[in-house]
């Protein structure tokens, strides 16, 4: 566990420091979707989830755990379906505009976006109080942008336009999505 720890450490301080040399070095790696879960995902959005849990748990008035574990699931989920939706949109959307799908391609891409966002719903989700850092998890666009030009390998005169939609569209859906569960939950409360 302190190994796999280390190691997500090690990796979200090379990407977040510096994307650009991340994604040269890692654009090329053969890594399954089952290895990202596994060794990124799987730890990062459990560790967002149980910041979400403690940190509503204590907030709540009476120490509620129903109202703290719907939270945290609305976390889990809210990720999945940014990236499995995101995967799927992306794919369709480039379909739609005549190029090839690149699922493992963005599989990598959205992991690893995924970084900054996470890390910042952990400290946002433990402390709900500095909601306003959230704000910091917009680097996460900044992150896919490096990597979609790297990895998506779409035309130079089109490339940074359909990134720019792709990130638009994921941002709109996920704003959606976390307004209308997290209105949801309110009205719960």
């Amino acid at each position: 566990m302190k190994e796999l720890a280390l190691k997500i450490y090690a990796l979200a301080l090379e990407l977040i420091q510096n994307p650009r040399a991340f994604w040269k070095s890692y654009a090329n790696t053969d890594e399954s979707q089952e290895e990202l879960f596994r060794n990124l995902l799987y730890p990062l959005v459990g560790a967002a989830a149980a910041a979400v849990f403690l940190g509503e748990f204590f907030r709540s008035e009476y120490f509620r755990i129903w109202i703290a574990a719907l939270w945290a699931i609305r976390e889990v989920l809210l990720f999945a379906a940014l990236y499995f939706g995101g995967i799927y949109g992306i794919n369709e959307l480039l379909k739609y505009l005549g190029y090839e799908e690149k699922t493992e391609a963005l599989q990598k891409l959205i992991a690893y976006s995924l970084v900054p966002f996470l890390l910042v719903s952990t400290v946002t989700g433990f402390l709900p109080f500095l909601h306003l850092l959230d704000i910091f998890g917009v680097y996460s666009f900044y992150i896919f942008l490096l990597g979609a030009r790297r990895l998506l390998l779409l035309p130079k005169e089109k490339r940074d336009n359909l990134i720019l939609i792709i990130i638009a569209a994921t941002w709109a859906v996920f704003g959606l999505l976390s307004f209308a569960t997290s209105k949801l939950l309110t009205l719960l409360d």
